[in-house]
């Protein structure tokens, strides 16, 4: 059933975002259509992870099933922004990758992995951080946009005077918002494992522990300097673009090597 329900998802995620992408340069076309097709996905994308999950008994979420959540998480918090221009003009590209992690899903099978013990603890644990990644990756998506934006604006571009470019104060604004949000998110993830986990230092936890507590320390870092000093613009993203590689390696480069290197 899963199946089915994933390939619906996957189907309406390219529809919509092809529609989005035409409302770029007509932000008033086709309105209904994109969120009628964005509400099929997300719903869709939550009922086949949902699948997955009663199908494996809950103890086997691997690398691409957690991809899965990560994309369900960030294509929920872009799509309630609705018809915010800076939100649209990076919703087509998180859409992609959302139908990308489906089609992964579907194509590597639920059993790869190995399986875990999900206590409450553990579920808790996992939770956070899955959501913690989501905000992050927003908050990154944010930034990559608040780069190009502020490319247009330098090259006095016709684009960037169009009413279709969201104002750079308010992607700066957001990204921070969600930089924040995420990192206090990651930093209670952080916690709860060292308080109620013993094995974050274990052999197969090692280089994912050293890594997200590097990248909470970078993200840390960024925020402090920020509200501090007032750091802001190319300098702020291009520490957040290196705080979120050290937390990509952290998670999916351990889980990549658990449960497929490894399996």
């Amino acid at each position: 059933m899963h199946t089915t329900l994933a390939s619906i998802s996957i189907l309406a995620y390219v529809i919509s975002a092809f529609i989005l992408s035409a409302r770029l340069g007509a932000p008033h076309r086709m309105r209904r259509r994109a969120l009628i097709f964005s509400i099929i996905a997300l719903a869709t994308h939550a009922f086949a992870l949902f699948g997955v999950f009663t199908e494996t008994s809950w103890v086997k979420i691997n690398l691409f099933i957690s991809l899965a959540i990560i994309t369900l998480i960030l294509s929920f918090l872009n799509s309630v922004r609705g018809d915010h221009p800076a939100s649209l003009l990076i919703r087509p590209a998180i859409y992609g990758l959302a139908a990308l992690s489906l089609v992964l899903v579907l194509i590597i099978p639920a059993e790869v992995g190995r399986p875990i013990h999900m206590s409450p603890i553990f579920a808790l644990h996992m939770s956070l951080a899955l959501i913690a990644s989501a905000l992050l990756t927003l908050a990154t998506f944010y930034g990559v946009q608040l780069l190009y934006v502020n490319r247009l604006l330098k090259q006095k571009s016709a684009k960037a005077v169009s009413e279709r470019m969201p104002p750079l104060l308010s992607i700066e604004q957001y990204f921070f918002r969600l930089l924040t949000t995420g990192t206090i998110v990651l930093l209670i993830a952080v916690t709860v494992g060292f308080i109620y986990m013993d094995d974050l230092f274990a052999r197969g936890q090692l280089h994912k522990t050293i890594f997200s507590l590097a990248a909470l320390i970078a993200f840390g870092s960024v925020l402090t300097i920020h509200y501090w000093r007032g750091l802001r613009g190319r300098i702020a993203v291009y520490y957040t673009l290196l705080a979120s590689s050290l937390l990509i390696i952290g998670y999916f480069g351990s889980r990549f090597v658990r449960d497929i290197l490894l399996t």
